[in-house]
């Protein structure tokens, strides 16, 4: 079942809209914004190659870090931070 969440990517100090879709396989990032680099407008980040997740602020902001074991990190500013943080944690137990 996925889950959608309005979000924005917190990169090179800004906010990239966008939606988060929380899926049976992973988690993925998609926007259309045509500024920014092509890696960023469909980012896949597979339940197995997450090393980490934690809850965070960026100045007043709640963001969900997510952590790659690619060495990678991404921040996202959601709209229901606490529910996809759960969804997280509970699709990398399993």
């Amino acid at each position: 079942m996925k889950m959608h969440f309005i979000s924005s990517l917190c990169r090179g100090g800004g906010l990239i809209g966008g939606i988060l879709i929380a899926g049976d396989e992973g988690l993925t990032y998609k926007t259309n914004k045509l500024t920014i680099p092509s890696e960023y407008r469909n980012l896949e980040m597979k339940y197995s190659d997450i090393s980490g997740i934690s809850k965070g602020w960026l100045f007043i902001l709640p963001v969900v870090s997510v952590d790659m074991s690619s060495g990678e990190s991404y921040k996202f500013f959601v709209i229901g931070r606490n529910r996809l943080y759960e969804i997280l944690n509970r699709s990398r137990r399993s």
